[in-house]
């Protein structure tokens, strides 16, 4: 092999090693901070949000048992000729259901309990062992709409309410249309329905 196309073994100097360009890795490693410095700021920002969503953790379980409790309110209703159990003790003595769905997430209540049904319904006011606040009294399918509101769970401060409507749909509600939908409720008025906006 002719001489010109050798090239000249790369020297092993340990001492001094040769200088390689590092200005691709600096930008690679300032780039992966800034995307994880990116991420924690993001999370920050947005774990208000995450937490106070009506689809996160006890909002989820505070909607189900509403659900559950829509559920049960229509049974009723189509066995009684289309009237609403005057208290959630009516529904839950005469509905297949336990006292347990009637506990929100965000509480320390515990389920009412009893030797019979009538026993857990008497337990279920004596306190602790309901959240939800029922507004169903004296209605019938008849005068109930998807705008009505049947029941809603209180949230503890900063969060905002799950409420049950009368086609069976849960969703939330600012704090703001709460304290409303609260002052019409303790006026007498029925059926409570949202404010219009």
């Amino acid at each position: 092999m002719p001489e010109s196309n050798q090239r000249p073994p790369y020297p092993l100097d340990h001492e001094t090693p040769p200088n390689r360009p590092q200005s691709k890795r600096n930008l690679v490693l300032w780039l992966f901070i800034g995307f994880v410095a990116l991420l924690c700021i993001g999370g920050l920002w947005l774990s208000p949000l995450r937490f106070n969503h009506p689809e996160s953790g006890l909002g989820i379980k505070s909607a189900a048992n509403l659900r559950s409790i829509g559920q049960a309110i229509l049974m009723y209703c189509n066995d009684n000729n289309g009237e609403y159990p005057d208290s959630f003790q009516t529904l839950l003595i005469s509905e297949d259901i336990t006292s347990a769905i009637f506990l929100s997430p965000w509480t320390d209540d515990t389920p009412a309990d009893g030797p019979t049904a009538q026993a857990t319904a008497d337990q279920l006011t004596a306190g602790g062992h309901l959240s939800y606040i029922y507004l169903g009294r004296g209605l019938n399918a008849k005068t109930v709409t998807p705008e009505t509101i049947v029941a809603y769970d209180p949230p503890p401060p900063g969060h905002r309410a799950n409420a049950l409507f009368g086609d069976g749909h849960v969703d939330q509600i600012e704090a703001a249309d709460l304290a409303k939908i609260i002052a019409r409720a303790n006026s007498g008025l029925r059926p409570v329905t949202m404010p219009s906006p």
